[in-house]
């Protein structure tokens, strides 16, 4: 009772911790990345990632907090562990091929060609992904939180020395540049599966007995799909936004791979910060909420808390975003001419609402989910989408608004998501009275 009791506080600590580590590991191979590729070059490396990020969670994003709340609720962790792969592997390598197969075509689609290469290069991390989702979900369940956080750190790190490295070797060729960034991506995800299965053959119960645990993929289907359509729906509104961006604004712009290598490669890299600090606190909201209230206990104090930590923090991440704009472009991006200085501090300017609304999202769905109401974070994310999609195309179509429309949809979309995320849990509240007191 007492670990369940101290799991958020810890779990949110050693995840917030390792996603501060991440991030900063993160900026420090973004800034001198960007600064080797130039706006064409992160444009063009950063033009894959919404579509990967929609494959990702098609494999494997939402998997670890559906695992984990399975695993909280006391089902038999090795045959969620092996239901899990055996579902989601395959999906993963399906993800693969298809990149590998249609990369040139999804390039086209998107505007530039050149981009081909980099599909196929971080083609292999989606099967990789896939994999370490899994793992994590399993040790998440358990409440140990420190696999995730060394995962996510090692992911950064071999990403650096072989991003960094390649990318100056061939710094002088744009589009080989970009490809071999993005193949660092997959070699970094290939370490960290060999981390995976060295933990749990030495500290996670070994495999013994493994292979012979049936597997359940009902439960899988039951609890962890639903989680993944409820993470699925955000990568789908970008992947679809990244369609539209360069071809609309290449109507207005002769620049506009530069404008949206602006908006994806500095912009949301930097708010992705606080955001992924603030995430250690959704993470581990799921299992501590889930296992008190499978077991009858009071767990509206962890919702609170939960709730209450985030909107704290993400506040003072978005007044600073606001104020420090300036300073930040100014220290991280010195290769960017004065033009694209001052879109990116504008759009930062605009983007820290956003460091508010993203993490409250995030913790709003979490809470939804260990609450066992799935498909409330999955409506309320394709109310969000509905309206940010058509939002885009009419402001992107705008040339005295051009890139700064996806940044302003980006607040819409969050913000119609936390509404209905938040209507939904005091509802919960409001209509669970009676259960038994907490214990401790």
């Amino acid at each position: 009772m007492k670990k369940s009791e101290n799991g958020l506080i810890k779990g949110a600590f050693f995840l917030s911790i390792g996603g501060f580590i991440t991030k900063a590991i993160g900026a420090i191979y973004r800034i001198p990345l960007t600064n080797l590729l130039g706006a064409e070059g992160i444009g063009l490396y950063q033009m894959v990632f919404p579509l990967y990020s929609l494959l990702l969670t098609v494999s494997s994003t939402g998997v670890p907090n559906g695992m984990a709340k399975l695993i909280a609720e006391k089902n038999d962790e090795n045959k969620v562990l092996k239901s899990a792969l055996c579902f989601f592997v395959p999906l993963g390598l399906l993800a693969t091929v298809f990149l590998i197969v249609f990369g040139y075509h999804l390039a086209v689609l998107q505007g530039n060609s050149l981009a081909k290469s980099c599909y196929v290069a971080i083609a292999p991390s989606v099967l990789l992904v896939s994999v370490i989702s899994c793992f994590r979900g399993y040790f998440q369940g358990k409440l140990d939180m420190k696999p995730t956080a060394i995962s996510q750190i090692l992911e950064q790190v071999i990403k650096l020395i072989f991003g960094l490295t390649l990318c100056y070797v061939f710094k002088e060729n744009v589009v080989i540049g970009a490809s071999v960034a993005a193949l660092a991506v997959s070699i970094s995800e290939l370490v960290t599966v060999l981390y995976f299965i060295f933990l749990k053959k030495y500290k996670g119960g070994g495999f013994n007995g493994f292979l012979k645990v049936n597997i359940d993929v009902k439960l899988i289907l039951k609890t962890v799909l639903p989680v993944m359509l409820c993470t699925l729906i955000l990568p789908s509104a970008r992947t679809i936004e990244s369609f539209l961006i360069v071809n609309i604004l290449n109507k207005n712009f002769r620049n506009a791979t530069s404008l949206y290598g602006l908006y994806s490669g500095a912009v949301e890299s930097l708010v992705g910060v606080p955001v992924a600090l603030l995430y250690g606190i959704a993470v581990s909201s799921v299992p501590v909420i889930a296992s008190k209230k499978k077991e009858g206990l009071n767990y509206k104090k962890k919702i609170v808390e939960s709730l209450a930590l985030t909107i704290v923090f993400s506040l003072l991440f978005s007044v600073a975003f606001f104020f420090l704009s300036r300073f930040a472009v100014d220290l991280l991006y010195r290769r960017f001419d004065t033009l694209e200085v001052e879109t990116t501090v504008k759009m930062l300017k605009i983007a820290s609402l956003s460091v508010f609304f993203l993490p409250l999202m995030q913790t709003s769905a979490s809470i939804l989910i260990s609450l066992g109401r799935y498909y409330i974070p999955t409506i309320s994310s394709v109310i969000a989408m509905i309206i940010k999609i058509p939002l885009s195309i009419f402001l992107l179509n705008l040339p005295s608004v051009n890139i700064f429309a996806v940044v302003i949809t980006d607040i819409v979309c969050y913000l119609v998501a936390c509404f209905i995320n938040l209507v939904y849990i005091i509802k919960d509240g409001a209509s669970n009275k009676h259960i038994k007191p907490a214990l401790t």
